[in-house]
């Protein structure tokens, strides 16, 4: 998995749960018959994918390629666990995903949010144009294309900004805007993963991207 040591952007990423859906489908059965290969095959195409996601919930690239390795052990051990109600790169972000939680829960590194805080946009803007703007962030850092050079500067310095802002928030926070805003799962996929009522999924959601705002007002201002 020496590919794990570097991240790439994931516009470049092959896109695991759509196009090539029912080869990965095809893989994944044929891994709980015991073909090792094609687990293999599984791995080489979703680690780059896995490891960028669980690289923004942890922000230390060891870390991250740690807890990938370790997803995917955890998933080959479990691999007649799978019944196919999901994807088999959903499946494991599952398993990334918990584990990542789990670790920084543990060490309890970051600055911490409040999950039951009211909501506010602090009286500047509307609450949905501060949803918007908070996810519009995070989605130019996961997709940009390669900036002209005159914009390299100012590129590198937002995405600093921003990726240090979440660095910053509580772990569940961080968890659903990478799921949704990065990863681009849809609502019911990540109400599914983290095992929550759709309803507050969205509101989990929301406030993650206030608790965001509010850590890049110095930036946005």
């Amino acid at each position: 998995m020496s590919s794990l040591s570097h991240t790439h952007d994931e516009a470049d990423l092959p896109d695991t749960t759509s196009g090539d859906a029912a080869q990965m489908a095809h893989l994944m059965r044929q891994a709980r018959e015991g073909d090792r290969a094609a687990y293999g095959q599984i791995v080489r195409s979703t680690q780059d994918r896995l490891y960028n996601a669980v690289l923004r919930l942890v922000g230390d690239r060891e870390e991250a390629q740690e807890l990938t390795q370790e997803a995917f052990t955890r998933g080959l051990m479990k691999i007649e666990s799978f019944r196919g109600d999901a994807a088999p790169y959903t499946w494991l972000f599952r398993i990334a995903m918990n584990l990542a939680i789990s670790q920084l829960r543990k060490i309890k590194r970051h600055r911490v949010f409040s999950l039951d805080r009211p909501a506010s946009s602090n009286g500047s803007r509307s609450a949905d144009a501060v949803d918007d703007q908070a996810a519009g962030l995070l989605d130019r850092v996961a997709r940009d294309p390669a900036p002209l050079p005159g914009e390299q500067l100012e590129r590198r310095e937002r995405d600093q900004q921003v990726l240090a802002a979440l660095g910053r928030l509580e772990a569940d926070y961080r968890a659903v805007l990478v799921m949704r805003d990065i990863e681009g799962f849809d609502y019911q996929q990540m109400a599914d993963i983290l095992e929550m009522p759709l309803g507050t999924l969205k509101s989990r959601l929301f406030r993650a991207r206030l608790a965001l705002r509010e850590q890049l007002q110095g930036y946005l201002k």
